[in-house]
């Protein structure tokens, strides 16, 4: 039981932090190629949003 308590808490505090620092820790996630590549290649992927983002460049 003390041991599920001390996981549970310390998974809590994790979430916590993870939340209060989402900011920089998607901005550190971006930050490296490969998973920006990703990602942007994903978001192009759907219909009617690349046609979209490239209507706003212009």
């Amino acid at each position: 039981m003390k041991g599920f308590m001390i996981k549970g808490f310390l998974l809590f505090l994790a979430v916590m932090l993870g939340y209060r620092m989402r900011y920089r820790l998607i901005n550190m996630a971006l930050g490296q190629p490969l998973i920006r590549r990703f990602v942007v290649g994903s978001a192009m992927s759907f219909p009617g949003l690349r046609s979209k983002m490239m209507d706003e460049l212009i």
